[in-house]
């Protein structure tokens, strides 16, 4: 009998890439928004949320894998 694949992780690979998909609107959205006298389309901004945003996946993912080591350990 052939066994069903684990779909364990998916709700929160869908999480993550519904994460990251934000984060890029805001990006954009920081990149396209005026800022003072500027009409906007400053590059900063647009890579601080992208940083941002990719640093807060990143950590997440370092604690779930750090978590998933101490499950096995068990």
């Amino acid at each position: 009998m052939a066994e069903k694949p684990n779909y364990r992780w998916l709700p929160l690979i869908l999480i993550a890439g519904a994460l990251a998909v934000w984060g890029l609107l805001l990006a954009w959205g920081a990149y396209q928004a005026p800022a003072g006298g500027n009409p906007g389309h400053d590059r900063r901004k647009l890579w601080v949320v992208a940083a941002t945003t990719g640093g807060f996946l990143g950590l997440w993912a370092l604690a779930l894998w750090m978590g998933r080591g101490r499950m096995r350990k068990k």
